[in-house]
């Protein structure tokens, strides 16, 4: 008897451990896969004879995501945002971007919200190709500006309204609701690893993600990534840019198996680095640091 007792634990450790699955992204047609990101981020700069300069930005943007149709390299789908809030507070003064408020500058960005921006998503669960955003697309915003600003006035605000709509933005998040999974079936833990180039933060990005539990419809994730300054960056054409970011950060998130889009996921992230202004044929470097924390819901 005990050694069938035996052989029993045995049998069931083993289809335990042989336990696997190939997660990938597989969205339906017809149904919305929603994603919501909010981002907390306090930047400090340490400014000689200022001491620290302190920053604090918030922002939460939602979106929702459908099947347009399946293509070669995956999936073409349509985002459409659902909200866009961003506000930030410094050295006393504050400025607030929202598409639920009350103000002209809240009602052009509400104006944009729902409006379908297409993408390329591979069956991995990785943004591909973004397709350009047409001038067409900011249309209703600018009429609505011209209510109330003079030319000027709207133009600056049309610019600042479009770097809140970059494809950057988009991109973030979508792919905040989207998992890179390896193309291969996976046991428990199984562990794998991406690094790419972020153009945004001239860095190179490594992520190592570790599969560590299966439940039922629902997948368990943790992750670690360390951020290095990216010697062939493309410095930005801007009069202030970050350069010489470094750091690393930690994650956790809880995937749907049967679609591979994200139910929930956090992260905290510290780096540090410069800022550098250039004014006047002048280039001033300023020391910096960061702290992010980006919590998702997804589709529950």
């Amino acid at each position: 008897m005990k050694q069938l007792v035996s052989l029993f634990f045995v049998f069931a450790a083993l289809s335990v451990q042989a336990q696997s699955i190939k997660l990938e992204f597989k969205p339906v047609k017809g149904v919305e896969y929603p994603v919501s990101m909010e981002v907390n981020q306090t930047m400090t700069l340490i400014v000689p004879g200022m001491g620290n300069v302190v920053t604090q930005t918030d922002q939460t943007i939602g979106a929702v995501v459908t099947l347009a149709e399946e293509v070669e390299l995956g999936y073409l789908v349509e985002a459409r945002l659902t909200r866009m809030t961003v506000k930030a507070e410094g050295q006393g003064q504050s400025q607030v971007f929202d598409s639920e408020g009350e103000d002209i500058m809240s009602q052009a960005i509400k104006s944009m919200m729902g409006k379908p921006m297409k993408m390329v998503i591979s069956r991995r669960g990785e943004v591909l190709e973004q397709m350009p955003v047409e001038e067409a697309f900011y249309t209703e915003a600018d009429s609505i500006l011209a209510t109330q600003y003079a030319r000027r006035r709207r133009e600056q605000t049309m610019e600042q309204i479009k770097q809140l709509f970059s494809q950057n933005t988009i991109k973030s998040v979508v792919q905040a609701g989207l998992t890179k999974f390896p193309d291969r079936e996976m046991t428990i833990p199984s562990v794998w690893t991406d690094e790419e180039p972020s153009e945004e933060l001239s860095a190179i990005v490594t992520v190592q993600q570790r599969l560590t539990q299966l439940s039922g419809n629902r997948a368990s994730m943790t992750a670690k990534s360390v951020i290095m300054p990216d010697p062939n960056a493309k410095k930005p054409e801007t009069a202030q840019r970050m350069e010489q970011l470094s750091g690393n950060g930690e994650g956790t998130s809880v995937i749907d198996i049967q679609s591979g889009w994200v139910i929930e996921s956090s992260g905290t992230q510290s780096l540090r680095g410069e800022l550098v202004v250039e004014q006047a044929g002048q280039v001033q470097s300023i020391d910096l640091t960061m702290e992010v924390k980006v919590k998702t819901i997804g589709k529950q």
